[in-house]
């Protein structure tokens, strides 16, 4: 028979030994977590073949541009907000943890607007291999770029001298039209007289022979214009085409499409800042918009016609080519 003292200390070495037991227990060993390299490659790869890292570029080189150039930096601006820019088999080469700096390189190439390929002796890309870093910013907002190798790009940027209406896209306008005539005396802030809807009737506009409805000024009228620039502030192109005699919506200028292309993508969304009404069915307006390092304050003259009883924009003639 076991004495008391014998059983105090099994006791004792039992729960010893689950003490033991239990803190010398090893925890197994967690993997490694195999998403984190993959996230940092993704990061890389992002770093170097980005939309946010070609704007970035093409900024850098347009800058580079402007202050070699001699003259008017506004031609430049508006060619850069028209120009298109996409790096060709982007490398990451790699990456110093330190800085948290990426090298990159690549083979740059700067597509000009239709047009522009005048003052490029017929060229409309714009070609060289460049090394680039982007290093992350100290505040969070994002990369800062730097690069080498565009030297022979930025200079025959700096020498380029056409004017804007050579190259620079069309908006929502009539291109083969001439601009209309305004009278005058409707000066900004005049009205003409209105013509009573009831002496609307069938006429031939003098600029083409299609017929037409003439759509006296009234308030429908003005609607009309302000519902199509309302639709192109929120870069709505159907909205906007839907404001357009039937027979123009399919194609050129007033088309859905390119209507979006153009309207959706502008840095700052067009505005109409007035209407005035002219004479029966036109009207003057003045609007403004940028596309990024250029602005743009236009102007144009609206003629409306008569579908069934609605009344439509059927063309618009810039008068300041933006």
């Amino acid at each position: 028979m076991r004495t008391l003292s014998e059983a105090i200390g099994g006791g004792v070495a039992v729960i010893l030994a689950l003490t033991l037991g239990g803190c010398g227990k090893v925890e197994p060993k967690q993997a490694p977590d195999a998403a984190k390299p993959r996230a940092e490659a993704k990061r890389h790869r992002a770093a170097c073949a980005s939309s946010i890292a070609y704007d970035r570029l093409k900024s850098i080189v347009f800058d580079r541009a402007v202050s070699q150039h001699q003259g008017d930096r506004t031609n430049l601006d508006i060619l850069a907000d028209y120009s298109i820019v996409r790096i060709e088999d982007p490398v990451v080469n790699g990456w110093d943890p330190a800085l948290d700096r990426t090298q990159c390189s690549g083979r740059f190439i700067l597509q000009v607007p239709a047009g522009a390929e005048r003052a490029f002796g017929g060229e409309r890309s714009l070609e060289a291999d460049i090394d680039y870093t982007a290093q992350a910013a100290a505040d969070g907002s994002g990369y800062v770029y730097r690069l080498t190798g565009a030297e022979p790009i930025i200079g025959r940027l700096a020498a380029f001298n056409l004017s804007t209406g050579a190259y620079r896209p069309s908006p929502a306008i009539d291109p083969g039209q001439q601009a209309a005539s305004i009278p005058d005396d409707a000066s900004a802030g005049s009205v003409v007289e209105r013509v009573p809807e009831r002496t609307a009737e069938r006429a031939t506009d003098a600029r083409s022979t299609e017929p037409r409805s003439v759509v006296p000024a009234g308030d429908a009228g003005e609607a009309t214009v302000r519902r199509f620039y309302a639709a192109l502030g929120e870069g709505n192109g159907r909205a906007a085409s839907a404001q357009i005699v039937p027979e123009k919506r399919a194609s050129g200028a007033f088309a859905p499409d390119a209507m979006d292309r153009f309207y959706g993508r502008l840095a700052e969304p067009i505005r109409l800042t007035r209407v005035v009404p002219l004479d029966a069915g036109r009207y003057r307006v003045s609007y403004r918009y940028s596309a990024g390092r250029s602005r743009c304050e236009g102007t144009a003259v609206i003629r409306l016609a008569d579908r069934d009883g609605r009344a439509f924009i059927r063309s618009i003639n810039a008068l300041d080519g933006c």
